[in-house]
């Protein structure tokens, strides 16, 4: 999208420089990250407010792409503070992880876990998931489930691991693709209108 801010939302270890997020930083002059105070200690509520204290100051349309935890972040923040959809253009969600991971003291226990606030909160802006057959974080089903829920899109990459460097994505230019899609909703929807946007789903 032509003048709109890209903002980067990394999940834990905060997505280092051989990491396909700050490969696509790189490629994009107009961008910036979601910085957190502890990469290894994900606490919904700090990494929530982080996250709109960044986007709230840019002052200007965004569209975010976020990995891992830092799409669970993504989507309890536009659930949390619904001014920040009046700046978030679009949403590219990469893998997300299992929100019965998160909890208030960062990752879950069999007591305390933040799933319950994933279930209810349906996403009205364009956005897309691309997600992976094999993601030792989500399984493909629980994927499904939560993209059905969100009310968002999805596309199958197959059997790709997290979809991280440790799955072969660093340099991924197949994600400036997915961009692309999100900045032209029809290309998503095909000959649907943008209202239908979040009906459908395809594999790749």
């Amino acid at each position: 999208m032509k003048n709109v801010h890209t903002v980067i939302v990394p999940g834990v270890g905060g997505s280092d420089a051989t990491h396909w997020q700050s490969w696509l930083q790189q490629q994009i002059t107009n961008s910036s990250r979601v910085l957190q105070a502890d990469w290894n200690q994900p606490i919904l509520t700090q990494w929530v407010d982080n996250f709109y204290r960044h986007v709230m100051s840019l002052n200007r349309p965004v569209q975010v792409v976020a990995h891992s935890f830092g799409c669970l972040t993504t989507i309890a923040a536009l659930a949390k503070y619904p001014a920040l959809k009046h700046w978030i253009q679009s949403v590219l969600l990469v893998a997300p992880a299992n929100p019965a991971r998160f909890s208030q003291s960062g990752f879950a226990t069999h007591e305390e876990n933040f799933s319950r606030i994933f279930g209810n909160f349906r996403l009205t802006i364009p956005a897309l998931m691309v997600v992976s057959e094999n993601d030792p974080w989500l399984k493909l089903t629980d994927a499904l489930h939560y993209a059905k829920t969100w009310n968002i899109p999805y596309v199958n990459q197959g059997m790709v691991g997290h979809i991280n460097v440790a799955s072969g994505y660093g340099k991924w230019s197949q994600v400036l693709d997915y961009m692309q899609m999100l900045a032209t909703p029809q290309r998503v929807t095909r000959h649907h209108s943008i209202n239908h946007f979040s009906s459908f789903h395809f594999a790749i």
